[in-house]
């Protein structure tokens, strides 16, 4: 057990920035976690970090987060840099959390897990949407065959777009990689690999004014895609940066014996609904632990290196999900079935709710008081 909260550096001062302060905000009054040095390029942002966290330490360069005396490293950079700062990070000996994708290829991400594994330092790659406590009273739901033997399911999520970023719409991540991997990472952890894809992309928006500049030589920003999960399970999963608002489940689960959905999007959950033949009526849920935020992947970090145990991720699907983002890249280019060969252990990601709650309270008390 460490007598010490975890120190938090950042690689990166962008608009998710102040979601994983937030964790550490509720982290700190614990004796858990604090905030260490900040790196970012843009100065405006810095600005408005210095005047909203007057005591924040903020660093020129990259090196002075990778030298500083943390435990933690977060890397939430524009995506063509994460794999060379999380290996980076990691050669300084810090445990890193990385944003998605955690890497370009699949031979990135091995040298990241070899890295941290030799190492013995753990390697956490968002998104963290398996970690929401309401997506794994539904894991748990559809493990225990609440709605039988899942054969289909759907997923969507989708934004109107950057207006900030440039890099959103011209770098050629894709509202697949940057938004559908939420899906796909919810939707393999419920029915397992993916043994093919079939993918269709568009441009919906041809012109967008992005940081005050016109933008016309865009990429795609609506994908459709098709898994073939390796149990015989078909999945789609809809992703646009395109789409202005939607009301539907973020995630529908179709069995052989009822339906499972979880409402809002998966990295938000508001609940879920349950229907099963045997009762002949919707079972509905209120979201657990609602207060769960789409970062608290950086909770489940810090609180692993507190217990000395490995963080609730499987880096092996981490990795798949790259075998699958590349896969529908060339689905789309094709217009044809392609195959992925990759594959993850089973997950357990079963939910207790007196045993999880407990895990909740006995590590969110004062240090002075454990």
């Amino acid at each position: 057990m460490l007598g010490r909260p975890v120190t938090v550096g950042f690689i990166g001062a962008g608009n998710v920035l102040p979601a994983y302060l937030q964790v550490l905000d509720r982290l700190g009054p614990r004796g858990l976690a604090t905030v260490g040095p900040v790196h970012g390029r843009n100065p405006s942002a810095l600005a408005e970090l210095r005047r909203r966290r007057p005591s924040i330490e903020l660093c020129n360069d990259v090196e002075g987060v990778l030298q500083a005396d943390v435990d933690v490293v977060v890397v939430i950079t524009p995506p063509g840099a994460h794999a060379e700062l999380a290996q980076r990070a990691l050669e300084s000996g810090k445990h890193v959390l990385v944003e998605k994708p955690f890497a370009e290829t699949r031979a990135a991400g091995e040298e990241l897990a070899r890295a941290a594994n030799e190492r013995g330092l753990h390697l956490v790659a968002a998104p963290f949407v398996q970690l929401a406590p309401t997506f794994r009273m539904l894991w748990t739901l559809v493990d225990d065959g609440a709605v039988g033997h899942p054969h289909s399911a759907r997923g969507l999520y989708g934004n109107a777009g950057s207006h900030w970023a440039t890099w959103y719409h011209t770098g050629r991540v894709g509202p697949f990689a940057e938004l559908g991997v939420y899906n796909v990472k919810s939707l393999t952890a419920l029915l397992g690999p993916v043994v093919e894809v079939l993918a269709a992309e568009a441009t919906a928006v041809r012109q967008r004014n992005i940081a005050g500049t016109v933008v016309s030589d865009l990429d795609p920003d609506v994908s459709h895609v098709i898994l073939r999960h390796a149990d015989g399970a078909l999945s789609t999963v809809t992703s646009s940066q395109a789409i202005q608002r939607y009301r539907c489940p973020g995630l529908e689960v179709y069995g052989t014996e009822g339906t499972a959905n979880l409402l809002g999007d998966d990295w938000d959950p508001r609940g879920l609904e349950v229907w099963r033949n045997e009762a002949g009526s919707w079972e509905v849920h209120e979201p657990v632990e609602p207060t769960w935020l789409w970062a608290d992947g950086l909770r489940e970090l810090v609180l692993a290196i507190h217990e000395d145990r490995q963080p609730l991720v499987s880096v092996e699907h981490d990795l798949h999900l790259l075998d699958v983002i590349d896969a529908v890249a060339l689905a789309a280019t094709e217009r044809a079935a392609i195959p992925v060969s990759s594959s993850f252990g089973p997950l357990d990601l079963r939910y207790d709710d007196a045993a999880d709650r407990t895990h909740l309270h006995d590590h969110t008390r004062p240090a002075d008081e454990q």
